[in-house]
């Protein structure tokens, strides 16, 4: 279109207003003195009769819209530089109006028009498309790339573009020091579990609030996602000082979270602080330091924080690499190829010396995983739970053991039931008992034959989901087991008053009879109790003659643990049962 232009400058000016008063787009023609000598009709006014400002400079233009007149040097420099040349000015402009507080993109050409016998410039003409759209939706694609939808804070992918600018800031000036603050809210999972995802999102909006309104103006604040919040604080002048302002977060966000008609007193941060440029000068060790700061705070009973230091990195390493392969787990959906299900029998004596009847079996899980080989559910259990993974591998677990024990009934259909360990965050999942009924259902099976093994601290905690959980698995029919018993808290009282027909006694108290006279009384007042409250008693960890022995003697007469035999595969149980008829007998 300008090509055209520059090559008929033989017309009238009046000739080019009228080419200019058909093109769909915004068309001003200025003298050389900077006054309107033409407006076309999409030229914006914004409402003002385009003949006011026939004659009248930009200054007036500006004035009459209300135009903030910062931008208006800009025009005016390439104005100038368009006389001068002889040659088209390209140039974007935004026009801000204060009373609106509102701002308008263009793209804006100066051309000029020449007088073709005289060779000289005598009129400049401005076109401009409204970029404002673009701009805008432009602008709210990076916002959206670079922000958390949920708190409106800065995303995962703006934290690491800001490292690794005060990586390279460090790097050239090591005196600069910056704290980087990793903060997790403990027992948020629990929040979604039990109250649902609306609740969840309410806390970690007013989490976003309190820990914005805790820093500086000058400090950054980011969602890295799930409950997990980062802080940075610039020009951290002593080390103390960063301490301060966690300790203010955790005062902060360990405050009730009133939601709808619910107070949630659970929530508390776990902070993990990692210095620039002391703990590192590569974003990915800085971030991995404050990490594992932030899981000993985790390993130490949460509420509260901590700085990095050297010595925390072993474990915290290998805790990492855990956490780390169980979300790749999930993530790829991979249980069957990592995860094992092994089965250890439980017996009672049948009346005859040293023979035992099998009348139950324990799920428990094994993993070999192809990085970290062999993986103990002494360690990896208790690691999945605190990063509030394990409810994923309860419902795998379930299914599992649920479909291998149908497996197993087809062989030897008589009264032997399966014990499954269940999490204390399990049963705090609203949807557990239905997903437990969904497995037995698929599987025809009869929900008396599955005992459930709870801790006595979950069964003593006061949540409802809990206690919905229990009642409906109660009402299936569903056999509970009190598991580790004598390792918290339950009163007789309490026991009187809970649905358990069974109680374990953890393995700890049965592993030092040989040892310990007050292991022994503790056994005895364990035996004792249950058996005034019509309880089944089941022994674990029962490994010697002598620990028989004494059981035997004190009218213990359910029995689990490697004396028997030790948690075998499913075909191993099976060729077990088979050879022995469901029965154990020792030399």
């Amino acid at each position: 279109m300008l090509k055209i232009f520059t090559n008929q400058t033989s017309k009238t000016l009046q000739e080019y207003f009228e080419i200019f008063k058909k093109i769909p787009m915004e068309i001003a023609v200025f003298d050389l003195q900077g006054k309107f000598i033409f407006l076309n009709d999409y030229y914006f006014t914004n409402g003002i009769q385009h003949k006011e400002f026939l004659n009248k400079n930009e200054e007036y233009y500006f004035y009459r819209l209300k135009i903030d007149p910062g931008n208006l040097k800009i025009r005016q420099k390439y104005f100038e530089r368009a006389i001068k040349s002889g040659q088209l000015m390209r140039f974007t402009e935004k026009l801000y109006f204060p009373e609106k507080q509102r701002t308008f993109y263009y793209k804006r050409i100066f051309m000029p028009l020449f007088d073709e016998k005289k060779k000289r410039v005598i009129a400049i003409v401005l076109f401009g498309n409204n970029l404002t759209h673009l701009v805008l939706s432009q602008k709210e694609l990076k916002y959206l790339a670079y922000h958390d939808r949920l708190t409106g804070l800065k995303n995962r992918d703006a934290f690491y573009d800001q490292m690794e600018q005060i990586v390279v800031e460090s790097t050239r000036n090591r005196s600069l020091v910056s704290a980087v603050l990793f903060i997790d809210l403990d027992n948020f999972k629990l929040i979604n579990d039990t109250l649902g995802h609306d609740y969840g999102d309410h806390v970690l909006r007013e989490a976003a609030r309190r820990i914005v309104k805790t820093l500086r103006k000058s400090d950054q604040v980011f969602r890295l996602g799930g409950d997990e919040f980062v802080a940075i604080l610039r020009n951290v002048k002593r080390e103390v000082d960063a301490g301060l302002v966690a300790e203010k977060l955790v005062n902060s966000l360990s405050q009730p979270y009133q939601i709808k008609d619910e107070v949630i007193t659970s929530i508390t941060p776990s902070i993990g602080i990692a210095l620039i440029p002391r703990d590192g000068l590569k974003v990915e060790s800085i971030v991995k330091n404050a990490d594992i700061a932030m899981y000993e705070v985790k390993k130490s009973g949460k509420s509260g924080y901590k700085f990095f230091a050297p010595k925390m990195t072993e474990y915290s390493l290998r805790r990492l690499e855990i956490v780390n392969e169980l979300k790749s787990v999930i993530e790829n959906n991979a249980f069957n190829e990592q995860f094992n299900m092994h089965y250890q029998p439980i017996l009672s004596s049948n009346g005859k010396i040293n023979n035992f009847k099998i009348i139950g079996i324990e799920a428990l899980i094994r993993w070999n995983n192809p990085k970290l080989g062999k993986v103990s559910p002494a360690e990896f259990i208790p690691i999945a739970e605190e990063s509030h993974l394990i409810n994923e591998f309860n419902q795998w677990i379930i299914e599992r053991s649920i479909r291998d024990f149908k497996q197993i009934t087809k062989f030897h259909n008589n009264s032997l039931y399966l014990s499954i360990n269940v999490s204390p965050q399990g049963l705090k999942t609203q949807t557990f008992s239905r997903s437990l009924q969904t497995a037995l259902l698929k599987n025809h099976l009869n929900p008396k034959s599955i005992q459930l093994e709870i801790t006595e601290t979950s069964l003593m905690e006061d949540d409802p989901a809990v206690t919905k959980n229990i009642a409906a698995l109660v009402g299936m029919g569903v056999e509970l087991a009190i598991d580790d018993f004598g390792t918290g808290y339950a009163s007789i009282n309490y026991l009187q008053n809970i649905p358990a027909q069974t109680i374990k006694i953890d393995r700890s108290y049965v592993s030092k009879i040989d040892s310990d006279i007050k292991n022994k009384d503790i056994i005895r007042a364990i035996l004792a109790m249950g058996k005034s409250l019509n309880k089944n008693l089941v022994a674990e960890g029962v490994e010697t003659t002598e620990h028989l022995e004494f059981l035997q003697q004190n009218n213990c007469k359910q029995y689990q643990g490697y004396l028997f035999s030790k948690p075998v595969d499913v075909d191993s149980l099976i060729d077990i049962f088979s050879k022995h008829n469901m029965e154990i007998s020792l030399p």
